[in-house]
């Protein structure tokens, strides 16, 4: 007796919505359809000077951040970037700080945007968070386990980093702003608020006059920037 075929699962894939411009590149990537018009209207600013390149990931989560971390460098080579500024909103910001620790010749300037130190927490993960934060010595709670908090490595980051909470970010997500701008030694915090129109032209100019500061060795963390 013949039995029907199992149905093979498709493997996840971050696309490309445009690829636009030409000169130093810029790649932003999303995994959230709420972040997709504003990401979209950066990346087609960004598109008069530069080649600006929009990405959209499978939601990033405690369990699927590890792979698309891998499928997004695979991306990268493939569409041949040996070195590009990477926006990463949400989420997609656990991504490009991947990539910037992993692969640190191929990120020329980091820019993260509404982003939590971990991507999606939920509020066991938040309480967890803030216990750790205030244990004597930050005696870890999660030994083991498999999630993302880049907490733990911004240390480690030496390009240029820019930090930026908009309108859309939540109280929760201006302190996890703050926070991961006093921990990476080279970042400088920017606030972006208006009506949608305002911080899509504000943060595109941000991004664009961010690439005037050296990718080598660039200037120690303003923190009251």
């Amino acid at each position: 007796m013949s039995t029907s075929p199992q149905p093979v699962s498709q493997r996840p894939d971050i696309e490309v919505l445009s690829d636009t411009g030409a000169g130093r590149t810029f790649i932003t990537i999303v995994d959230e359809q709420k972040y997709l018009p504003f990401a979209t209207a950066v990346a087609g600013k960004l598109a008069v000077r530069a080649r600006s390149i929009l990405l959209m990931s499978p939601a990033v989560n405690v369990s699927s951040w590890d792979g698309l971390s891998h499928l997004f460098s695979e991306k990268l080579a493939e569409l041949g970037i040996r070195q590009a500024s990477l926006v990463g909103m949400g989420a997609g910001a656990t991504l490009v700080q991947n990539v910037a620790l992993n692969q640190p010749k191929l990120v020329r300037s980091l820019a993260i945007v509404d982003s939590s130190s971990r991507p999606h927490p939920t509020r066991w993960d938040r309480c967890i968070d803030w216990l750790e934060e205030h244990l004597p010595f930050g005696l870890p709670l999660r030994l083991g386990t498999k999630g993302f908090n880049v907490k733990a490595y911004l240390h480690r980051l030496r390009c240029p980093v820019l930090v930026i909470a908009t309108g859309k970010a939540s109280s929760f997500i201006q302190e996890e702003v703050r926070g991961m701008n006093l921990r990476a030694p080279t970042a400088w915090r920017v606030f972006v608020g208006g009506t949608d129109e305002e911080q899509i032209a504000q943060l595109s100019d941000t991004l664009l006059s961010f690439q005037d500061t050296p990718a080598k060795c660039p200037q120690k963390n303003q923190k009251g920037a």
